[in-house]
């Protein structure tokens, strides 16, 4: 599969350090990230187990959502077009040598499940992740063909956290991308979106990085939101968006019906860096 020439922003993605992002955001922060764990906890709660296949497009070099969604699954496809963050994530698949340590977040998961907890629930649980871990592949929104061939689904569940809002430098390429993740989905399927909606200060001084251009992300210089957040009316101040409605009328348009909807407050105080984040979900009839 080719890069998508529709829109080159996604090329910048090329040299994105998912090790500085994941020490940076993750590594000893599990207070802020807990608020994601529960949000996505609560949307698969409503399914039964081991019953749903999920599409994570975008994904960066995380696994929150495989963490929060793992007792559900039949089957997990991760993908992401930096080939960093896909080998960062393999790392972990496959139980490397240097593979960042997701034991904190899943045994916190676990004991949001009502659990103990115990290191070998944790273990049981970190061998389960890898098991439903069909594959990390490439992807590509701007591309004709979104997915590699054998993956292109359906899936009963397609979800693109924190991704389109930073590739995508209009509403049209925004609508064009949600429309293409909506065709990867079964019939009844859902599409999960996760978007900043204002953002403050991207710094990271105590890791001696002044900003996130560190880690080669599309920012603009240090407190500064990236420049496609203008679309659908976000501000560079920190206000919060003036019309979110776009998301909405945008998976609307794709013939997603609007089911669920989170938004909260995202702080790092240590790197002051604080962020509004909205998660999305519409159904497919």
């Amino acid at each position: 599969m080719e890069h998508g020439q529709e829109e080159g922003q996604q090329l910048k993605y090329d040299n994105f350090d998912g090790d500085v992002y994941l020490k940076a955001f993750y590594e000893g922060k599990l207070e802020c990230n807990s608020c994601f764990l529960h949000s996505y906890g609560e949307f698969y709660s409503q399914f039964s187990d081991a019953s749903i296949e999920l599409l994570n497009f975008g994904a960066g070099p995380t696994i929150l959502e495989l963490i929060a969604s793992a007792r559900k699954l039949s089957r997990y496809v991760h993908a992401d077009y930096g080939k960093m963050n896909r080998a960062i994530v393999e790392r972990w698949w496959k139980n490397e040598p240097g593979a960042f340590d997701w034991r904190e977040y899943i045994r916190y998961y676990l004991k949001f499940e009502g659990r103990s907890g115990t290191d070998e629930e944790v273990a049981e649980r970190e061998e389960s992740m890898r098991r439903l871990t069909e594959a990390v592949v490439y992807c590509d929104v701007f591309a004709d063909e979104v997915m590699p061939r054998g993956y292109e689904g359906p899936y009963d569940v397609v979800c693109s956290l924190s991704c389109l809002d930073w590739i995508c430098t209009s509403t049209e390429a925004l609508g064009r991308s949600i429309e293409k993740l909506s065709r990867l989905l079964k019939n009844g399927g859902y599409l999960m979106l996760e978007c900043s909606i204002a953002a403050e200060d991207h710094g990271l001084p105590e890791r001696g990085v002044d900003n996130m251009d560190e880690c080669h992300v599309i920012h603009t210089k240090p407190g500064y939101i990236p420049c496609n957040h203008a679309i659908g009316g976000f501000k560079y101040d920190g206000q919060l968006v003036e019309n979110l409605t776009t998301y909405k009328k945008l998976m609307q348009s794709c013939g997603l019906t609007m089911v669920h909807q989170y938004e909260y407050k995202y702080h790092y105080p240590a790197n002051h860096y604080t962020d509004i984040i909205a998660i999305m979900i519409g159904k497919k009839p």
